[in-house]
């Protein structure tokens, strides 16, 4: 039976590749396979809106998301993903928190599973918490963790 998969990523060219390859090498033949990618608000969240009426900052966001799918959209090209074309896959770009828009996305269009990349941090920064803590912690679904190169 088919299974519906969402693959979320990160833009950089090693940590993408690391997770679509080991994407494409789980999947079987028929699942669909949906790729996301969400950017942190942070970064345009406290930055200053000249015109104070917030039109900088849709303006921002919308170049952020121009920018993001064409980048998902070649790294998602570059890769062979089982069962579909590459042109063909869903590529989904979000701004938002990384855990709240990957669980919204999942409930939203029905996924059966789940999978991100980890770069398994150690001492402070996983003190912090993780992404993939916070999106393990309330996925609800079946959820696959690969180790991304640091």
């Amino acid at each position: 039976m088919p299974r519906k998969i969402l693959v979320a990523i990160e833009l950089e060219e090693r940590s993408a590749h690391a997770v679509l390859s080991k994407a494409a090498s789980a999947c079987a033949a028929d699942d669909q396979i949906e790729v996301l990618h969400v950017i942190d608000p942070a970064s345009i969240t406290y930055s200053v809106d000249p015109t104070f009426s917030g039109t900088f900052r849709r303006e921002t966001e919308a170049n952020m998301v121009a920018k993001a799918q064409e980048r998902l959209s070649l790294l998602v090209s570059s890769h062979d993903l089982p069962g579909v074309q590459s042109a063909s896959v869903a590529c989904h770009v979000r701004i938002g928190r990384i855990a709240g828009e990957i669980h919204d996305l999942i409930e939203r269009e029905g996924f059966d599973g789940l999978m991100i990349g980890s770069h398994g941090w150690r001492g402070w920064q996983r003190l912090l918490g993780t992404h993939a803590a916070r999106i393990l912690g309330l996925s609800p679904v079946n959820t696959w963790v690969f180790k991304v190169p640091n």
